[in-house]
């Protein structure tokens, strides 16, 4: 799937980016954090994945590496992976409002900032079924190859985090409009072609490569 650096950043970016953008806690969190402390408070939580999801992101992918022969196991991993990513996308396309009590948000500190992130089983889920085998096939083609997996992933996580830090911090109605809910269904439609390429990929590694004539 990964086969050069171009295919990294886009696969990268755009399977991080619907995470980034998708209403749910942390971006309750980033809005609350703005709008109460300034943009400087919501980017720690907009950046906070880049220090909760390393050790996650080191330990899938060194379990991935030593199996990365055993054709089986890559096929229930990417068959498992197709049905996160596929979840992910059918939850972002029913819920793509976001109501927030504003005058109700609370702050958070440090402490509680980890604690929420590390308390969210998302990056587990994708890390273990998805992101660390491309992470793996990525580093396998070439180490830049992978550094620009990693790098265009989380440009699609923390990027967008930041970017509606900033929104946030010029204008409440963003979130409340047509513009935001388009960008939300164009991301999570693309996941479900992310979730197609995964199933082939399963099938193949499964060794029924039959049934990729009907699909």
């Amino acid at each position: 799937m990964i086969e050069n650096t171009l295919s990294a950043i886009f696969i990268g970016f755009f399977l991080g980016a619907p995470s980034g953008i998708s209403p749910g806690p942390m971006l309750i969190l980033i809005i609350s954090e703005t709008f109460q402390y300034g943009i400087r408070a919501g980017a720690k939580v907009a950046f906070m994945p880049l220090l909760t999801d390393t050790p996650v992101l080191i330990i899938s992918g060194l379990l991935f590496a030593r199996i990365s022969n055993i054709d089986l196991l890559l096929g229930i991993i990417s068959l498992s992976g197709a049905i996160f990513i596929t979840s992910l996308a059918v939850r972002g396309l029913k819920n793509t409002n976001l109501n927030v009590d504003f005058n109700s948000l609370k702050p958070l500190n440090f402490r509680d900032l980890v604690l929420v992130n590390i308390a969210n089983p998302n990056p587990y889920l994708f890390w273990f079924t998805v992101g660390a085998p491309l992470m793996v096939q990525s580093f396998q083609n070439s180490f830049s190859v992978g550094a620009i997996f990693l790098l265009g992933f989380y440009i699609g996580l923390v990027g967008t985090k930041f970017i509606l830090v900033m929104v946030t911090s010029k204008s409440r109605s963003f979130f409340r409009g047509t513009f935001y809910k388009r960008i939300i269904q164009f991301l999570n439609l693309l996941l479900f072609g992310f979730a197609f390429l995964l199933i082939s990929e399963g099938i193949t590694f499964l060794g029924l490569d039959g049934w990729n004539n009907f699909l």
